[in-house]
């Protein structure tokens, strides 16, 4: 899905309540099960949008279908059979997301995914404690030494969008996703850019870290990007890059992105 440019928050919301354990049946069910229970759990395919049939509690090919197809989403066995795991993938892609608002300030700095998906979030600092030197570095359209990143969160809590998620951004550099290089982490990754000095004793804002807790699991389900693909520019590029800094509070994101992945 990509994801257009605004300045109003959007939302991918299967569901405008939180879901209870009681949206869903507890026992296995597969194709050949008739009843109430399969009825609940068509209802949910439904709602998610991979079952376009009624909910009439008869377990057929089609119910079959849309379980593989949400299992194979999920990164789960597509075997079709509702289990323990499908059901705790169920409970979690009803969490609604929502991509925080963002003020659009575009940079010239950017190319196409040339078909490239999405599988990679990558947070950085800016080395800068302030977010209008950021702004001016991220958009500078001249001199040979051009970056950009498509997110740049300021410490009081402005997002900043400055590249479609549909258009690569600049900011990784040389590096590599666990040792690869084709394709390139640029072409394969949504940037995100955090307003601190990276000195390690700037503390990053709890401003900064609320914007994180909703566009980072809004990232990671909108692109279906895996959770061990959610990563720092050290990890890309190590020995040559720190960021983000050690007092980054990765559990904070982390704990955010389980609760919907």
């Amino acid at each position: 899905m990509i994801e257009p440019m605004s300045t109003t928050a959007n939302a991918i919301s299967p569901s405008s309540a939180a879901p209870t354990s009681s949206s869903l049946p507890e026992d296995e069910l597969r194709e050949g099960a008739q009843g109430p229970e399969v009825q609940r759990l068509q209802t949910v395919l439904v709602r998610l949008k991979y079952l376009t049939t009624r909910a009439d509690g008869d377990f057929g090919p089609k119910t079959t279908a849309a379980l593989q197809a949400f299992q194979s989403d999920w990164r789960l066995t597509p075997d079709g059979v509702y289990g323990p795991g499908t059901r705790a993938a169920l409970l979690k892609a009803l969490v609604p997301v929502y991509k925080p608002k963002v003020v659009s300030r575009p940079s010239p700095n950017h190319e196409p995914r040339r078909g490239t998906d999405i599988d990679v979030i990558l947070l950085h600092h800016t080395a800068s404690n302030r977010a209008s030197v950021d702004l001016a570095t991220l958009r500078k359209g001249s001199g040979p030494n051009r970056v950009s990143a498509h997110y740049l969160v300021a410490p009081g809590g402005t997002l900043y969008q400055l590249v479609q998620d549909s258009r690569a951004a600049w900011h990784a550099g040389v590096s590599s996703l666990y040792g690869e290089t084709k394709p390139s982490v640029n072409l394969r990754s949504i940037g995100i850019e955090l307003t601190n000095d990276g000195s390690g004793t700037t503390p990053f804002t709890e401003e900064q870290y609320r914007v994180l807790e909703r566009l980072v699991p809004y990232l990671a389900r909108t692109y279906r990007v895996p959770k061990q693909n959610i990563l720092g520019h050290r990890d890309v590029a190590p020995g040559r890059k720190t960021d983000p800094a050690d007092n980054f509070d990765w559990a904070r994101v982390r704990r955010a992105v389980d609760a919907v992945l």
